[in-house]
């Protein structure tokens, strides 16, 4: 490998795994709340690890895109500064030679972001949600308390948490029964778990039977308890029965191609599936689009720091994102998901070589 192209990766590879650092400390941050709460539930340091560890490719197919845009811009302005790149420009090296060792990382760094949207994100999202599922598998008031973590489907959960999954006091849980559409009510003056037992105390359960005649209202059952109990884990375990399920993106790359050739799936199963495949593209490609941009934008041939550059590789970048986001509301469109994902990409790529153009024409 020629000297200069190991001095460009190496400046450009300690401010990208500098960025990545601090994305991914502020996504830990963010998700602190939810490791919080798996550490209230569980001792063992090593699914709380583990947990935390599994959180980290979530922001990673965004994070490698904007720190290779950040770093080629740094890179690159730091070589004009300093009057670096006039040197190499007139020792006969010419702006492709330079850029070549850029591209041809950020390259490598769009197959490995590919891969990490594609295959290890959906895995970490599985992975991290059976951690999740394990551990509250003997804590139902856990589950029946509404978190980011895990969400009951069609109930209603009041109850004011005294300890966090061991004891709860005025529980109000209302669920609806799919067997007969209709609603079940369960209120109590407190539950408490302790040794897998979960004990209730002045328990109520409303319940119906359904009528034959559908002109006549059901016959309510109304039960009272002064004390309940039942095991803890076959209840939670009951109830996350009736609520998992795997959406695209707990999917790989392989499950979600077999979903365009399965003749049972249904149109709408086939747009989600066309709009996870397209999101995970999306990512990859801007990898190296941003790096391209950040390149052509920090080059400055001028005695003067000019802004505008900076200002506009932003722009760029903001306008990117915000497609991004307008495609995912549009999720059930394959056509406007299209259009939303790649209109940024042509975009990007014009302005980076009308940019090198203007600069190799002496125009800033």
């Amino acid at each position: 490998m020629p000297i200069i192209w190991r001095y460009l990766l190496k400046n450009y590879f300690q401010v990208f795994f500098l960025c990545v650092t601090g994305f991914i400390s502020i996504l830990l941050v963010t998700r602190v709340q939810e490791i919080a709460r798996l550490t209230a539930l569980t001792s063992k340091l090593a699914i709380i690890l583990l947990f935390t560890l599994c959180q980290i490719p979530y922001i990673l197919p965004i994070a490698i895109p904007i720190s290779g845009l950040i770093s080629a811009i740094l890179l690159m302005q730091r070589l004009s500064y300093t009057h670096e790149l006039t040197a190499f420009r007139s020792s006969g090296l010419s702006v492709k030679s330079i850029s070549t060792p850029l591209l041809m990382a950020a390259f490598l760094l769009s197959v490995a972001n590919f891969v990490i949207a594609a295959e290890i994100t959906p895995r970490c999202r599985l992975y991290s949600r059976d951690l999740i599922q394990n551990v509250t598998i003997i804590n139902p008031l856990f589950l029946m308390k509404k978190t980011k973590l895990i969400k009951l489907q069609d109930s209603y959960v009041d109850m004011k948490m005294t300890q966090l999954g061991k004891e709860a006091k005025d529980v109000i849980f209302a669920v609806k029964n799919h067997s007969n559409d209709r609603l079940s009510l369960m209120t109590a003056k407190k539950f408490v778990i302790q040794n897998n037992l979960m004990t209730g105390k002045n328990v109520t359960l409303i319940s119906h039977i359904a009528q034959e005649d559908p002109s006549l209202y059901d016959h309510l059952v109304i039960e009272n308890q002064e004390t309940m109990s039942t095991s803890a884990s076959a209840l939670s375990a009951l109830m996350q029965k009736t609520t998992q399920t795997l959406g695209f993106e707990h999917l790989t790359l392989k499950n979600i191609l077999a979903t365009f050739s399965d003749p049972t799936a249904k149109p709408k199963t086939l747009k989600r599936a066309q709009f996870e495949l397209y999101r995970r593209l999306f990512f990859p490609i801007i990898t190296f689009a941003f790096t391209l941009l950040g390149f052509s934008m920090g080059m400055q041939i001028g005695r003067g720091r000019k802004k505008k550059g900076i200002y506009l590789a932003i722009l760029l970048s903001a306008f990117t994102f915000i497609c991004s986001i307008a495609a995912k509301s549009y999720h059930l469109s394959p056509h406007k998901v299209i259009f939303f994902y790649f209109i940024p990409i042509p975009l990007l790529f014009f302005v980076s070589f009308y940019f090198q153009k203007r600069i190799l024409g002496g125009v800033e």
